[in-house]
């Protein structure tokens, strides 16, 4: 096999191609009247540059200049997990119709790059980028328990157009007895606007506790005994615009000595509401209540969890990331509603903050393909955008952003018709 040329040449020369060949708008000519729903492909190995095997792992946040900025991680080896993989970016100045070339943010340089969590400080303008390392693999398997995960910090001051050095966070938020593993977002993060904290920037992560030996790779060594005692779902928070972190809200699941667990949250998203309440939303991942999705709230700014976090028996979905976004008295979530599978991407909404959420029946589906990961991005006040994987045969094929007006997800219906039960003494129909 001939030596794969390096990623920056594929890039620069991609830029130049962009510089000289325009992309064709997506969205209706100016004057017209914008389409209330929209899609493109923007990300796709077969097409991007850089030599990439697969593209994964969306998350999207809107600049203070009003730059959207879609992320990603670039697979180079193959689509696992735990390889080779870079953390890339596409920017968009107009909303999302258009996108410029792909430029690589971090190089994984053999080694994992990933789990981007974005969050912007809109005083300072500062893009934070919250991410995650460990040592790649190149056999396409995961990261061996117990995983050696380290959190790090990059930031740009200039629209996302170029980024600083990477800065190890591990002595800020990663305790020692987060040992096994440890993952940023992956997508956006907040920053409050009210409350007792307004300004404070809040990203979640997830963890585990490894009681065994390792050795210096960080793998069991041999005849080693151990195992994984715990799961953390976090939040960790900035109250100086990124220069200092520390570990917030924390919600920790024993892990009996069988395996077995309850809950285990994970790859949490989370938004402000009106009151300022932080609503937080996780993956369930392995525990008693899989396919739903689990759901904790802070009423102090992200510094404790009113009660641990509990599954919403009514709001399917596989194991699956997901997105939420606060969009004025609507709470909009991101994640398929399969809750098996990962496929039919689905918006469902919440008008009470959290409390209760649109059913499978009641979504709106966006794509009825193969679907994973997303993010969602307030584009401007009236306009979404969902960042999102999807394919025809794969979630896995490409990522997608979809841009769409605010009501374009099916408003709120009235409770459907009751059949009252005429039996002698029977309750009234609810």
């Amino acid at each position: 096999m001939p030596p794969r040329p390096p990623r920056s040449l594929w890039l620069a020369l991609a830029a130049s191609c962009a510089l000289a060949v325009p992309t064709p708008p997506v969205f209706a000519q100016s004057g017209e009247r914008a389409p209330e729903f929209a899609e493109q492909v923007l990300f796709d190995a077969a097409r991007d540059p850089g030599g990439y095997a697969c593209f994964r792992i969306p998350a999207v946040v809107r600049t203070t200049a009003g730059t959207l900025l879609a992320f990603a991680e670039g697979r180079v080896l193959d689509c696992g997990d735990a390889g080779d993989i870079d953390i890339v970016l596409k920017r968009s100045t107009d909303g999302g119709r258009t996108w410029g070339p792909l430029q690589v943010v971090n190089d994984g340089g053999g080694d994992t790059h990933g789990n981007p969590a974005p969050v912007v400080d809109r005083g300072t303008g500062r893009v934070l980028l919250l991410e995650t390392y460990n040592a790649g693999r190149t056999d396409a398997g995961n990261c061996a328990v117990p995983c050696a995960r380290t959190p790090h910090l990059q930031h740009s001051d200039d629209d996302g157009r170029t980024w600083s050095a990477p800065r190890d966070l591990g002595p800020e938020i990663l305790p020692p007895a987060w040992n096994s593993w440890y993952a940023t977002g992956p997508g956006h993060g907040v920053q409050l606007t009210g409350g007792a904290h307004p300004g404070r920037l809040v990203v979640g992560v997830n963890a585990e506790t490894w009681d065994g030996e390792r050795s210096g790779t960080g793998v069991p060594p041999a005849g080693g005994r151990g195992r994984v005692t715990a799961n953390h779902a976090a939040l960790v928070v900035s109250d100086d615009g990124g220069g200092h972190w520390r570990i917030g809200a924390t919600d920790t699941w024993p892990v009996a000595a069988d395996g077995t667990f309850q809950q285990k949250p994970s790859e949490l998203t989370l938004t402000e509401r009106a009151d300022g309440a932080l609503l937080v939303s996780g993956r369930e991942e392995h525990g008693t209540d899989l396919g739903h999705r689990t759901q904790a709230l802070s009423l102090d700014g992200g510094d404790s969890f009113t009660a641990p976090f509990r599954a919403l028996p009514g709001l399917y979905a596989p194991r699956v990331q997901g997105a939420l976004l606060r969009m004025d008295d609507r709470v909009l979530l991101s994640a398929p509603a399969d809750p098996d599978r990962r496929r039919t991407m689905t918006l469902r909404s919440s008008y009470d903050g959290g409390a209760t959420w649109d059913g499978v029946d009641r979504g709106t589906v966006v794509t009825r393909d193969w679907s994973g990961y997303s993010d969602l991005v307030a584009v401007d006040d009236d306009t979404v955008g969902l960042l999102y994987e999807g394919g025809a045969s794969d979630a896995r094929d490409e990522i997608r952003f979809a841009r769409f007006a605010e009501d374009w997800p099916a408003p709120p219906r009235p409770a459907g018709p009751t059949t009252p039960d005429l039996a002698p003494g029977a309750a009234p129909a609810t």
